[in-house]
């Protein structure tokens, strides 16, 4: 097994790939034991501050977990989760990850008036615009995520509509605005297509539905809350995977 090196320095996002690379390498029926910190800078060709850096970022998705005085090791649990809920990757990415053929559709685009409640958590005035797009995202041609995604106007170039729609918008960030989605804050709850009617038609629904609501506001590399997401997810589809640090 080799290392691939690292060549651009001081990039622990590089860094922890590299060691995922590593990771998937190895044959755990052996052992699931990492080598060294100092090791590992070594042969990766980044500093060991780097290096820990992304070690501790594997750790807390529970990739890793580390033993005291006897090093750190591979959750072999965790290697086995096909959709993990972090880190999380484009919705195309997790459809195809759950095992099914994936196809989007894009249901409407428009711009308006952000509400109260947009211009808060995108912390824009209240009289600013937002471009709304809604996807829905199917799995071997059966809705499974319903999206909503607004945008700030002013951060995007008029044309947003037209050149957004075939891609992700990650990645429409990344190419045309050169702005990177770094983190975002997820604050999650279930809904039924009661309480929210035109779930029953993007759903094709026969009677009361429950799905899961992932509210979320995006930032970008500084800081700055760039598109506001509701992503209503059918369970009998999607199952989030997470592997929590107890704190006792």
């Amino acid at each position: 097994m080799k290392f691939c090196k690292v060549k651009e320095q001081a990039l622990s996002q590089l860094t922890k790939q590299s060691i995922l690379q590593y990771i998937q390498s190895m044959d755990l029926s052996i052992s699931n034991k990492l080598p060294r910190e100092e090791l590992l800078a070594q042969e990766l060709g980044v500093s060991r501050i780097t290096v820990r850096s992304a070690l501790n970022e594997l750790a807390s998705e529970g990739i890793i977990f580390r033993k005291q005085g006897k090093g750190t090791f591979v959750n072999q649990q965790a290697l086995g989760m096909n959709v993990v809920f972090n880190p999380i990757g484009d919705l195309r990415d997790v459809i195809a990850n759950s095992g099914y053929e994936v196809k989007t559709e894009v249901l409407s685009t428009n711009k308006r008036l952000a509400t109260d409640d947009e211009a808060k958590k995108l912390q824009l005035d209240n009289n600013e615009e937002v471009f709304i797009v809604e996807r829905m995202f199917y799995a071997n041609e059966m809705p499974a995520i319903y999206c909503v995604d607004r945008i700030p106007v002013k951060i995007v170039k008029e044309n947003f509509l037209q050149n957004c729609l075939d891609m992700s918008i990650y990645k429409y960030f990344s190419e045309f605005l050169k702005r990177t989605i770094i983190w975002d804050k997820v604050e999650l709850s279930t809904i039924t297509n009661q309480e929210l009617s035109s779930l029953t038609d993007y759903f094709k629904c026969e009677q009361i539905t429950s799905f899961l609501n992932c509210d979320i506001i995006n930032f970008d590399n500084n800081d700055e809350p760039v598109f506001y997401a509701n992503e209503y997810v059918d369970t009998k589809f999607i199952h989030y995977q997470l592997i929590r640090q107890k704190k006792y």
